[in-house]
This record gives structure tokens, sequence and C-alpha cells, in this order.
């Protein structure tokens, strides 16, 4: 407990107001994200608002528990710890006298004589053979998955990226064609699960062809993980459509 109050003591001032603020941040996302749960009409968007009501509420509930014990430590700990524990008694060295007087020891009478000097061998140098140096060896790359177009029966109608199977996350590209006959529109939409029974469009349609381009933007921050299907319609003039493109990818964060 000790080790806490020393190092939150310095910083007391600032944590106070960081947790009053991210408490406020939390519960104006609960707010909007609450909004957002009763002006939904499908079941994918009140799951999404959903998580961010659970998100945000257990943001505010960390927020507020430190709060909590910040107060806790500094007006009830804080006046119970004894001040004396917090001093370290600095050690009195001891005390070593010297003498003053240096022990000088009296030459001896008898000398010892001096060997006479003796040649030593040396001995003979050998040429040393530098080591020979040997090629490392290459580091080996690793391979890339990869990626599994879905098998989709009109190549004018189809996604290329994401693969099928896929694990995606963020922001990510919907590359492919949309590009039929009398072309008039098309659409991504976004199902739960490997077989949605109902279908969301991600955006509005869109009313320019595209061969092996950009067909949407998708962003998955606000999913909660799990499988999800893409599905591609393409629209002619005369109000049909060539059966629809899918893929099954897994959102993770």
């Amino acid at each position: 407990m000790l080790r806490l109050l020393r190092l939150l003591a310095p910083y007391v001032v600032w944590l106070y107001p960081i947790a009053v603020v991210a408490l406020l941040l939390y519960l104006r996302s609960w707010l909007v994200a609450s909004r957002d749960l009763r002006a939904s009409l499908f079941t994918l968007e009140r799951e999404v608002a959903s998580a961010r009501m659970r998100k945000a509420a257990s943001g505010a509930f960390g927020a507020f528990g430190a709060l909590v014990l910040l107060f806790f430590l500094q007006f009830y700990v804080g006046r119970n710890v004894d001040l004396n524990e917090w001093i370290r008694p600095t050690p009195t060295p001891e005390f070593i006298p010297h003498s003053a007087y240096a022990t000088v020891t009296a030459p001896s009478e008898d000398r010892t004589p001096e060997p006479l000097y003796t040649p030593t061998s040396r001995p003979t140098r050998r040429p040393t053979v530098p080591p020979t140096a040997t090629e490392p060896l290459p580091t080996p790359t690793p391979l890339e998955p990869t990626l599994v177009p879905p098998a989709c029966p009109n190549v004018n109608a189809r996604i290329v990226h994401p693969g099928q199977g896929q694990v995606i996350r963020g922001t990510i590209d919907i590359r492919g064609s949309a590009d039929i006959p009398g072309f008039q529109f098309y659409k991504v939409e976004l199902g739960l699960g490997e077989r949605p029974v109902r279908w969301t469009s991600i955006s509005d349609v869109h009313r320019n062809a595209v061969s092996d381009g950009l067909l949407e933007v998708w962003d998955t921050s606000d999913l909660p993980a799990g499988s999800y299907s893409l599905r591609l319609v393409v629209v002619d003039a005369s109000g049909n459509y060539p059966p629809p493109c899918e893929v099954v990818v897994t959102v993770t964060h």
C-alpha cells in the first residue's frame, strides 16, 4: 500500500481530472449508442449498438472505480498511514581508528644471493592459417497466405478481395467487378454468419460500373468479432440481376 501511495502522490492532482473526463466521455458514448439502438431497424444494427453500449458502460464503471480508489487512498489510507514508515533511517558509519604510525620492518642482515642469469628457450613460431570464411545461410522468406477468391459464376459480377474465409480487421477495401451488360447499379450487402437470413446494404447503391477495381470501403471497427457474409448484387436496366456473389469472412479486433 505504501508503494502505491508513493507512486500516486505526485500525480493525484492530474489523476482526478483525467478520471472525470474519461467518465464523461464514456457516458456520452453510452447515450449516443442508446439513441442509435432505439433508432435501429435491423437486427445487425441493434447488435452493433448494444456492443457499443456495453463497451461504454464498462469504461464508465472503470473510470468511476478509479475515482473511488483515488478518494479512498487520499482521504482514508493517507490519513491512517504512519509517516515514520515513509522515512528510512540513514545508517551511521562506524568509526574505525587508524594507526598514525606505519610499521617499518628492519632489513635482515642475511641477504640471499641473487641467482645467476639462466637463458630460457623461446618457442618457435608457427605460421597461423586464417580461418576460411563461411557464407551465411539465406534467411527463409515467410510465405504469405494465398487468398482464395469466392466461386462466383459471373466474372462481371464478382468479389476478388477479401478472399473466402479471410480474417480481417479495421477498414478494408472490397475489390472486384460490377459491369454486366445493360448495367444500372450495384450494391454490397452484409449479413451475420455464414448463411444470413437478412441482408443490410453497407452504403448507398453505386451507379458507376467497376471492372477489376474498388467496389466498396468497409469499416469493421464497430462490429463484434465473428463470421460475416458479403454479397455483391449487380442490377441491369430491366431490373434483373445475375446470381449474387457471396464471400464469408471473419472479423477480429
